[in-house]
């Protein structure tokens, strides 16, 4: 996929996912007053709607997102692995996407019993954003510096297994949901929490300070290379008349 495709895709996508999220609740609102639910009944169609509903919307909007990722990974000769990152990012911001402006028992019956900052689903669409910039091989494009290139390869592939140990708890609750309950989604949740952090002194290291840093990283790393390459889009080559005043 072309860069310049590449990027009007992936907007389309991101500005109709963005509306029906904000739109989600007027949905769920519309739906039960046009079959006029009972007040008994209005909270388990909230659920069904609300979960299968908005499963369906980013389940759509994350299968899209990745097919773009490869197909313009591919023609911009990158690795497969950064789709693999990718999809593990879009996983472990499931709070955002799945819970967010959405039926209060859809979180709770998806294992989401709090939500914070979707450091994964920024550090997506900082890779979709590079993506959209960065002049791949076939655009004749410069190579990125080697140092800035190692770190952002680094960060990514620390963020994605990282993400991939957060998403363990969606794993648990389709488990759970197609009848393997052989742990709750709520044990899951809460055993991630308090075994996977580094303690220094009275300060924790938690998993969300570690993905803070890797978005730093990511991020300043990505930026150098799209600054780099600028500069050395702006050389103009030097011509017949210039050499032979040389």
């Amino acid at each position: 996929m072309p860069r310049r495709q590449f990027a009007t895709y992936t907007s389309v996508l991101t500005v109709a996912m963005i509306a029906f999220i904000l739109g989600f609740p007027f949905l769920l609102f519309a739906l039960a007053r046009a079959i006029h639910c009972a007040p008994d009944t209005c909270g388990a169609l909230g659920l069904v709607f609300g979960l299968y509903g908005r499963m369906l919307g980013a389940l759509i909007f994350g299968i899209a997102m990745l097919v773009a990722i490869f197909a313009r990974c591919r023609r911009a000769g990158l690795s497969s692995w950064w789709v693999v990152a990718s999809l593990f990012w879009l996983l472990a911001a499931r709070d955002a996407l799945m819970a967010g402006l959405n039926f209060w028992g859809v979180g709770f019956s998806l294992g989401i019993l709090s939500f914070r900052w979707p450091i994964t689903l920024i550090l997506f669409f900082v890779f979709v954003t590079f993506l959209s910039l960065w002049k791949g091989s076939d655009e004749n494009g410069s190579e990125p510096p080697p140092r800035s290139w190692k770190i952002a390869q680094a960060s990514a592939a620390l963020s994605g297994i990282i993400s991939a140990v957060m998403s363990i708890p969606l794993f648990v609750t389709l488990g759970w949901i197609g009848g393997l309950r052989l742990i709750s989604p709520q044990s899951a949740i809460m055993t991630i929490q308090y075994s996977l952090y580094l303690r220094i002194g009275t300060q924790f290291v938690t998993l969300t300070t570690v993905l803070w840093l890797l978005l730093f990283m990511f991020t300043g790393a990505l930026i150098h290379i799209l600054v780099s390459q600028g500069r050395a889009n702006l050389q103009v080559p030097p011509t017949r008349f210039s050499r032979m005043d040389s």
